[in-house]
């Protein structure tokens, strides 16, 4: 490889897969805030996030963990409290030239990791790509099944009774074996 050249993907742009750097996923702090916004932001305008405030983003950074690789924030997520059994996993996104590089799967895996650590029962997530969740465990559920998420966000959604994302669920709370003995945990 041509060591004056950076590697880039498809997209011309620096491939995080091709650096010696490692990469990092750590919680947010407030100077993540704008680079945080502007993630969520380009993908609302894709359709695939609901909006964000960068105000609300600010209230709510020490929820954020974000994945980044030579001090430039690649990707994030958030993990928010709906209720004392239930915590969501949102604004989950990678910038638009590193996807497919295992860094959304990383922070998905964090945050469920954290989820854990913090004793969290159960953990759901709304999406338009549910694979990598499926991949690691959680299941599609009816949205009904989320009144939580429902009174919280889904009412006051443009998109309410017309939602076309999936939602999806994982019990933490479960243990190994699961309530019948059959159940998988991550």
């Amino acid at each position: 490889m041509d060591p004056t050249r950076t590697p880039t993907t498809r997209h011309g742009i620096r491939d995080p897969a091709a650096t010696t750097a490692p990469l990092e996923i750590r919680p947010a702090g407030r100077p993540d805030v704008t680079a945080i916004s502007r993630l969520v932001t380009a993908n609302v305008g894709l359709g695939h996030l609901l909006p964000r405030t960068p105000e609300e983003i600010e209230r709510h950074v020490s929820r954020f963990l974000v994945a980044t690789l030579d001090n430039t924030v690649l990707g994030c997520g958030e993990l928010a409290p709906l209720s004392e059994r239930l915590s969501e996993i949102r604004s989950l996104v990678v910038a638009a030239g590193s996807r497919g590089t295992g860094i959304g799967t990383a922070v998905l895996a964090a945050l469920v990791a954290g989820a854990r650590r913090q004793g969290v029962p159960r953990l759901c997530a709304f999406t338009h790509v549910p694979h990598p969740f499926v991949a690691i465990g959680f299941s599609i559920v009816p949205h009904t099944w989320l009144p939580e998420k429902i009174m919280t966000d889904c009412q006051g959604c443009e998109w309410f009774r017309r939602c076309e994302q999936t939602a999806v669920v994982i019990e933490l709370g479960w243990g190994q074996s699961g309530p019948r003995g059959t159940a998988r945990t991550i």
